[in-house]
């Protein structure tokens, strides 16, 4: 008998039609039943509710009217799993769905060793892999990949949107670290697998996302980079902690770069975070 799986999808500002992830599910759900898919939780933190129609019957909608971010809204779909459910599937809201994926995912949950926590493929922005990425070091994308098709017990970093994570694992666990409720909760879901001693499989199949802060330090809007610097000073400084003196060196050399192109602003901020002793409002506790 096959897993069987619970899906999350969060939305943020964007309604179920404009969702990639959504329109791409629903079409696969309809044109193959994929009975190992027990329900599809769309979890909508947007200030305005926006009921989705004409969809599914396993999809439902849950509408958060404050921004809770990815942490809390995961948190409440394992929370809502079916005891039968054996893994939760973590989705953006911009991610390309395929059939291939779908049907590989289905039948490797039901076949990896239950030292396997997590499942997730290939994913590009563009041509570019952006998971799974090295974890042992600060510049990911310009080191070996990971490859596809293989099992990793060390030094890997997978992104949430395409996971299947084992519900008896989040539970153990005690569910996603609020302490990252958006930024790094990836990289901190893969470090406690790791450090857990289990293991992340990677499929074969690959699935298509656009990630929106590969340029971070220099094309967005200055409260998301604080958000985003917050979180990464917070993970180097609890967690992965032996990268912690290279971090604070490409935090020096960043903040720099940030004076030199004129952007005055985010390198104060930069600055501010290097030379800070504290984590700048997140709680300096290990949490999970």
């Amino acid at each position: 008998m096959k897993s069987l799986f619970e899906l999350v999808i969060v939305l943020y500002k964007m309604t179920f039609s404009d969702s990639s992830t959504i329109t791409s599910l629903n079409k696969l759900l309809a044109s193959n039943n994929f009975l190992e898919i027990r329900s599809v939780l769309i979890f909508d933190n947007s200030e305005q509710a926006s009921v989705p129609q004409g969809l599914d019957k396993r999809f439902c909608y849950y509408h958060s009217p404050k921004n809770i971010g990815l942490a809390q809204a995961y948190n409440y779909a394992a929370d809502q799993s079916a005891k039968e459910s054996e893994w939760l599937l973590t989705l953006d809201q911009d991610t390309t769905l395929t059939r291939e994926y779908l049907e590989e995912l289905i039948t490797k949950a039901s076949n990896v060793p239950k030292s396997v926590a997590a499942i997730a493929p290939v994913i590009k922005d563009h041509e570019q892999q952006i998971s799974p990425v090295r974890s042992d070091t600060l510049r990911p994308l310009h080191k070996a990949l990971p490859q596809s098709n293989h099992s990793y017990s060390s030094d890997v970093m997978i992104i949430n949107s395409g996971t299947a994570l084992r519900i008896s694992f989040l539970r153990e666990i005690g569910g996603y670290n609020l302490v990252f409720p958006l930024d790094y909760l990836d990289h901190w879901m893969s470090w406690r697998i790791l450090s857990e001693k289990r293991q992340i499989n990677i499929l074969s199949s690959e699935l298509n996302h656009q990630l929106s802060v590969l340029d971070y330090a220099n094309s967005m809007n200055f409260s998301r980079y604080r958000a985003i610097l917050q979180a990464e000073k917070c993970y180097y400084s609890l967690y992965k902690t032996q990268l912690l003196a290279r971090y604070r060196r490409q935090l020096f050399l960043r903040g720099c770069k940030q004076f030199i192109t004129g952007k005055f602003n985010y390198g104060t901020i930069t600055f501010k975070f290097l030379f800070s002793g504290g984590n700048n409002g997140i709680k300096n506790t290990k949490a999970n």
